[in-house]
């Protein structure tokens, strides 16, 4: 783990993550509020803003659960694809007719409630071939990436199916010390994370942020803005990142 708080690459465990939230509280809290809190419809580009001065207020991801809400419990829909695209993945024609024209069995994860937690379903669940089949059937349609796949997933159930995100996963380390952007599955990734979920001392502080926050997403997405929002700010060069504990 480099010791530089701006670069540093950390622990997938339940061990660190859980001393991560513990030593930021307040800042977790201002995360997940700030993330889905005022937004104004936007009027012109960033890069037109930019040259303007104009400052673009608010995320489209907090449009997330708004669309995830809504849609077909049974099948991937068009509230899927608009959950998706605002997590800042493009919209392509292509992929989204396909994603709608294919018949693509959830059974095996529609029997559970809306807000199932990842760490309720048992720790065989992403070995399930019925899984790995879905997330097959995704990956093969063209212009559907893994962080793709699984912002569609996560719209399903955000609080059983992790978001692999790009800028999340480069913030973590695997075992052999590689980091998981450059390696390791989705389904990896999500074992991962059901593990780290399974953890009380981050359950219950992760309950205790989205109280104090007005209960805004499921724990599993709230972790997610925390971990997106360290990668932005630290890309924004901001001054709040996250303190973490020294070995």
């Amino acid at each position: 783990m480099n010791s530089d708080n701006g670069s540093a690459l950390w622990e997938l465990s339940p061990k660190f993550v859980g001393s991560i939230l513990q030593k930021n509280e307040e800042l977790c809290v201002e995360r997940i509020s700030r993330y889905f809190g005022r937004f104004e419809s936007r009027l012109m580009t960033k890069a037109a803003a930019k040259k303007k001065d104009v400052d673009l207020i608010g995320f489209t991801g907090s449009f997330f659960e708004k669309y995830s809400e809504k849609s077909d419990p049974n099948c991937f829909d068009g509230n899927d694809v608009s959950a998706a695209i605002s997590l800042s993945i493009t919209g392509a024609s292509y992929w989204v007719a396909s994603l709608l024209n294919e018949e693509i069995d959830l059974s095996v994860f529609t029997k559970f409630e809306y807000g199932v937690c990842i760490s309720e379903v048992g720790i065989e669940f992403f070995d399930d071939p019925q899984i790995s089949k879905i997330y097959g059937q995704l990956k093969l349609l063209n212009g559907i990436s893994r962080v793709t796949a699984s912002k569609l997933l996560a719209s399903k159930r955000p609080n059983l199916f992790p978001i692999f995100d790009n800028d999340v996963s480069s913030l973590f380390l695997h075992s052999d010390g590689k980091s998981w952007q450059q390696k390791g599955s989705y389904l990896a990734w999500c074992k991962s994370m059901q593990i780290v979920l399974a953890d009380k001392i981050v359950s219950d502080l992760l309950k205790k942020f989205l109280e104090s926050s007005g209960e805004v997403c499921q724990p599993l997405r709230a972790l997610d803005v925390i971990f997106w929002l360290e990668s932005y700010d630290r890309n924004k060069n901001l001054a709040d990142l996250l303190l973490y504990p020294i070995k």
